[in-house]
């Protein structure tokens, strides 16, 4: 997953002439918040109970790559 995204994230910056890619990420999902670090993403903040799942209001970690 960690090439994938480095992958994607190359793509954009260069064929899509993007300036800025974030990801969210649930805050129970340590691995892909790994594999966003991995790939230079910077933590910018957590959005408190964004996100209604099952009955349950989540936090999401938010977190970008800019070029």
């Amino acid at each position: 997953m960690t090439d994938a995204v480095n992958e994607v994230v190359k793509y954009g910056f260069k064929n899509l002439k993007l300036r800025r890619v974030s990801g969210i990420v649930y805050s129970f999902n340590k691995g892909s918040m790994r594999v966003l670090e991995k790939n230079g993403f910077k933590f910018e903040g957590v959005a408190k109970k964004d996100v209604k799942k099952e009955n349950k209001f989540i936090d999401a970690h938010v977190f970008a790559k800019v070029k």
